[in-house]
């Protein structure tokens, strides 16, 4: 699915989890909108944009671990 270019540097790493994290919080901003009836930030939405971010950069970090591990000779 993804290539070694996806997570070749950290500020390319931190831009997608960004951007991942982004996009879970607007997820959970459009359901808190459509179950409550008003957009409002809480702290679960926060908390669900940081998980993605977290999830987004420890995956990052294991990739890139297993990557060079297997260019080591």
């Amino acid at each position: 699915m993804f290539n070694e270019r996806a997570f070749g540097t950290w500020p390319l790493v931190l831009t997608g989890a960004a951007l991942f994290a982004a996009l879970f919080m607007l997820v959970g901003l459009m359901a808190e909108g459509l179950f409550d009836g008003e957009l409002r930030f809480t702290r679960t939405i926060g908390g669900f944009g940081l998980a993605a971010f977290s999830g987004y950069v420890f995956v990052a970090m294991r990739l890139r671990h297993e990557q060079t591990r297997s260019q080591d000779p």
